[in-house]
């Protein structure tokens, strides 16, 4: 039997894209638009140049829908491997390379913490740099299994490095979302309520075994079943603008 080829990640669909031999599609629009430019009046009424004049104007939009898809997931694909450090002081060396080197040996530490066996990807800090606070660092893995590894035991981390904040790598839009989330958390817990925010809802803290333990039963179905379809027990999950 012969064996799979494994499945091609969103950069490497795009590298090999961009080696094979089809036709160049920008190259192809240009030709025929360089065609129809040069036709005469009567003839860029026939029926063959309407036809071309079409395809131009389908073979562009596929064009401008297949580049923002392509690069839509290979950024999705680098985020899911990726984690952000919040609160780790940086490194006052005067050169970058050894700023650099310091700031891998405390990720390197860090996952000595966590006993994962992985080595990041690249480890970069983001924004300009400040004297009022550390930067953000960007932590990525070569696979998404090491990003989740480490999510899960960040409280093996913050344990140690009690000032030191790790979460998954967010879009704008995922961020003030979870920002919102925390607010509302905070404020129902001001109401002596006890929450937690987890998988993106606010739930009452007696039931997070509960909802972990259904959300690893549905991952582990061969085929995808959401979470709100499983029969629950009574699982609360709060509305803080019902509350």
């Amino acid at each position: 039997m012969s064996k799979r080829p494994a499945p091609l990640s969103p950069t490497s669909l795009r590298d090999e894209l961009a080696s094979a031999g089809a036709p160049d599609p920008s190259a192809l629009v240009r030709d025929i638009g360089t065609y129809l430019e040069a036709l005469s009046p009567t003839e860029k009424t026939s029926p063959l140049s309407l036809l071309l004049g079409t395809c131009v104007l389908q073979l562009r939009d596929i064009m401008a829908r297949s580049t923002v898809s392509i690069e839509d997931a290979i950024e999705r694909d680098k985020r899911e491997r990726s984690v952000v450090v919040q609160g780790l002081v940086e490194s006052c060396a005067v050169k970058a390379s050894e700023r650099v080197a310091e700031d891998l040996a405390k990720v390197t530490a860090m996952l000595d913490l966590a006993e994962l066996e992985h080595s990041p990807a690249t480890v970069f800090r983001m924004g300009e740099k400040s004297d009022s606070r550390p930067r953000l660092l960007k932590v990525m893995f070569h696979s998404r299994s090491a990003q989740l590894s480490l999510i899960k035991k960040s409280r093996l981390i913050t344990s140690h490095y009690p000032n030191v904040y790790v979460r998954p790598s967010m879009t704008k839009a995922e961020r003030e979302k979870e920002y919102k989330l925390r607010q509302e958390c905070r404020h129902l817990r001001g109401q002596g309520k006890e929450v937690v925010v987890y998988a993106g809802s606010i739930i009452e803290k007696s039931q997070l075994a509960e909802v972990q333990r259904r959300m690893r039963a549905s991952h582990s179905r061969p085929t995808s079943t959401p979470i709100s379809s499983i029969p629950p027990r009574q699982t609360t999950i709060l509305n803080p603008k019902n509350q």
